[in-house]
């Protein structure tokens, strides 16, 4: 398990648009762009080695033609939607840890007991990860990056305006 930061073109994001709670977004990203990040739990992050070879046909080739176009996007997204917006709309790095097997989801767990982690995505195996993240993108077949996100939000303007001019800027 090690944890880095990431850019957001780096990370394959979840699917989940527009995002679900725009308190919390609002809270991220204030504490980004007071720049004490630092402050806030990893985002939880696999290599996509691990996870392709898992993908059904149809994700497989989804996936090969998103990667073609983002060579950069190697590490999946586990849970972190809002960190990794916020993070990115006040142009800070996103700080990530990388699970790589049992152990590191053991570790995890201790972690998330006394809050240096958040819980919501560990489950006992990287196989049960996985699967999570077949069923994720099997009901919302396509990739994007979390940068890709992030434009599509402020595109569609479905964030506070303050934080788009603060990103723009």
């Amino acid at each position: 398990m090690r944890q880095t930061k990431l850019s957001p073109n780096q990370i394959v994001t979840l699917n989940d648009f527009p995002l679900h709670d725009e308190h919390v977004l609002k809270i991220f990203f204030r504490v980004y762009q007071k720049k004490c990040g630092k402050i806030i739990p990893p985002v939880p992050v696999i290599h996509k080695d691990i996870v392709i070879p898992h993908l059904n046909e149809r994700l497989e080739q989804i996936f090969i033609d998103f990667y073609k176009r983002n060579p950069e996007a190697v590490y999946f997204m586990l849970d972190g939607s809002h960190r990794t917006t916020a993070a990115t709309l006040a142009k800070s790095k996103i700080k990530v840890i990388i699970l790589k097997n049992e152990q590191d989801i053991k570790k995890s767990r201790k972690l998330a007991e006394t809050g240096e982690l958040f819980h919501f995505y560990l489950r006992n195996t990287i196989k049960d990860i996985i699967k999570l993240l077949i069923t994720h993108f099997t009901k919302k077949p396509y990739f994007q990056t979390v940068e890709q996100k992030t434009a599509k939000i402020i595109k569609e303007k479905t964030t506070p305006q303050y934080m788009i001019d603060y990103y723009k800027k």
